[in-house]
């Protein structure tokens, strides 16, 4: 009686199965890493951000607030620093109050991020005590000036893209009154 030999068609089958379900794994793998280095360089490529902010002014308390309107949110990714200026036009002295920034550190990871649509930043006027707890700072930020209708209100964003060169834009312009 012959032998025969044991087959190792099962083996085969199995060690194909194997083969495919690692370059299935592996062909996932680099269309999750290809789809992310899409999505962040598309950020990356933008040079400024595509918002829209409105500047409103409180006479009775002397504040004025600005909002993100709509548009693009500001993150830290491509953004140094956002900031609100203020011109006093009568004595020609500007403020700036800052809004969101990168703190220096190993990670580059600021504060105030991210300023989203429906975010808003209140700046006051350091003359008046607008809720009578006798600290003339009632916002979240002040100016030292007395703020008067005809002030200037600018949003800059300061920013840029992977290893270039810093870039500040106004985003919006506005006059108080």
């Amino acid at each position: 009686m012959t032998r025969l030999a044991p087959t190792t068609l099962g083996d085969e089958r199995g060690l194909a199965l194997e083969r495919a379900a690692v370059w299935l794994l592996t062909l996932a793998l680099v269309a999750a890493v290809a789809g992310s280095v899409v999505l962040v360089a598309d950020e990356v490529r933008r040079t400024t951000p595509e918002t829209g902010f409105s500047v409103s002014f409180d006479n009775e308390t002397r504040t004025v607030t600005v909002a993100h309107a709509d548009g693009d949110p500001i993150t830290d990714r491509v953004t140094r620093r956002l900031a609100v200026v203020l011109v006093d036009q009568s004595a020609d002295t500007t403020s700036r109050v800052v809004w969101a920034s990168d703190d220096p550190g190993p990670t580059d990871r600021g504060t105030g991020y991210p300023v989203e649509p429906g975010d808003t930043l209140t700046i006051d006027d350091p003359t008046v005590d607008a809720d009578g707890d006798e600290n003339f700072h009632d916002a979240a930020a002040t100016v030292g000036f007395h703020i008067a209708t005809d002030d200037t209100v600018r949003v800059v964003w300061t920013g840029n893209r992977q290893g270039g060169q810093a870039r500040t834009v106004t985003l919006a312009n506005a006059t108080v009154g």
